[in-house]
């Protein structure tokens, strides 16, 4: 008899555990309304622009099935259109021919189509101003409050701001730059919200590397991240979630993904969950190198710098950006060195070699070095361009958390002047490390 109740008391756990074991997202129906402001003067061009970018967003996560909507509701009536929903969901009354609020009117076809939506997002603009500057120029700031409201339930369930800035010689301009700067925050912000994270399942295991369901279809890039999770059975019934592995995704097709296996504290096996992690697709790598230079005469050169990778729709290759202060860089002449300190910018391609936690990665960049002003008089007018020139690394990190790395690299960095009134050249072999913060 006890073997018997294990055995029924096993196989309702298995069954449990399997119930909970893989969710896999599907397409949520959203309805977009159009862009609202208040109190200020804002070109209908600029409206327009604002809300073909929000709509783009939305499009290009293709985790959503869109239904736009060309009313404009302000902030102050978005509570009184929660309770409008709320009565039809509850009561199940007649949608009445006209429903108004504020200074919109819903038609009875529009307000069926939303009371019958899974989602309703509401963009407001609540803060716009475009200025000119002292050189002529201009400078656009834009903000954007976004609420979620969940129509079944009848309350909003998420709410953020986005924040752009935009410059350009043109107040036009500005404020297209300003507009460009959107899709990537709101993007991230978007699926920042637990509701819209892709929760995803295992098909298949070669190795270390994993087939899983959902790809382009999804909205799912190269260089996405996600959990492995493990579903614990408390004794109360609750089941809980707990990260056990990381993977990020190599190869994306349209219904399917490969992705490759950073960690896990248990092996992967067909069916076991996985969940978006959601990142902005970016990982700032801070670092300081010793340069010894090739002249033995000359003292060495101490670079503290930062280098932006490119990570989200990238994989093995990635591009970076990066700028670096070489303390000891020889400036010519006492006037050099009092107003003006040295800065490189560079721009290069790294490439990948995943093995678990420690990746070890070349890569390769060209340099533009500059001397920039210290003394407030000469900041308008002098930016001197000193050297060209660039690195060759070897580097070897550890990943000691899903979001930080640190690393050591070793190499060779060349600064040659292409302005001898101003600065030295310099050039020698490379070592040094730094951290990696990934978001």
């Amino acid at each position: 008899m006890l073997k018997r109740r294990l055995f029924i008391f096993s196989f309702i756990m298995i069954f449990i555990s399997f119930s909970f074991s893989q969710e896999v997202s599907e397409k949520k129906e959203i309805a977009i309304f159009s862009l609202s402001y208040t109190d200020w003067s804002i070109s209908d061009g600029a409206l327009g622009l604002v809300d073909q970018s929000i709509q783009n967003v939305f499009v290009n996560l293709k985790r959503f099935d869109i239904l736009g909507m060309s009313y404009r509701l302000q902030s102050q009536d978005i509570n009184s259109f929660i309770q409008e929903i709320q009565k039809v969901k509850e009561s199940n009354l007649e949608v009445p021919e006209a429903v108004r609020l504020g200074e919109q009117t819903f038609t009875e076809a529009d307000f069926n189509k939303l009371v019958g939506s899974f989602i309703i997002v509401i963009p407001v603009m609540s803060y716009y101003e475009v200025s000119s500057d002292d050189n002529g120029g201009y400078t656009a700031e834009i903000q954007t409050s976004f609420t979620f409201i969940n129509v079944a339930e009848g309350k909003a369930f998420a709410n953020f701001q986005v924040d752009t800035t935009g410059s350009d010689e043109t107040a036009k301009g500005a404020v297209k730059s300003a507009v460009d700067a959107m899709p990537i925050q709101l993007s991230y912000e978007v699926r920042k919200i637990p509701e819209f994270q892709i929760k995803t399942g295992i098909l298949d295991v070669n190795g270390k590397e994993i087939l899983i369901e959902l790809g382009a279809n999804m909205g799912i890039k190269l260089g996405d991240e996600f959990n492995l999770t493990n579903t614990v059975i408390l004794p109360s019934g609750h089941a809980v979630d707990k990260k056990v592995g990381l993977l990020v995704v190599k190869e994306v097709n349209q219904e399917v993904s490969t992705a490759q296996v950073f960690y896990a504290s248990k092996k992967p096996a067909i069916g076991d969950q996985l969940k978006e992690i959601p990142r902005m697709g970016f990982e700032s790598a801070f670092y300081i190198n010793y340069i010894s230079q090739t002249d033995i005469n000359l003292d060495p050169i101490l670079a503290i710098g930062i280098r932006q990778i490119v990570a989200r729709g990238f994989y093995k290759t990635r591009p970076y950006v990066g700028v670096e202060i070489p303390l000891g860089a020889d400036m010519v002449g006492g006037f050099t060195n009092f107003f003006f300190f040295p800065v490189n910018v560079y721009v290069g391609t790294e490439l990948n070699w995943f093995l678990g936690r420690l990746h070890i990665t070349p890569a390769i960049d060209v340099a533009l070095g500059m001397l920039v002003p210290i003394v407030e008089e000469y900041q308008d007018d002098y930016v001197i361009y000193s050297s060209i020139g660039g690195h060759v690394r070897l580097g070897a990190s550890y990943m000691i958390t899903d979001n930080i790395k640190v690393f050591g690299e070793a190499g060779y960095s060349a600064m040659l002047s292409i302005n001898d009134g101003f600065f030295n050249s310099y050039a020698g072999v490379l070592y040094g490390g730094g951290v990696t913060i990934k978001y």
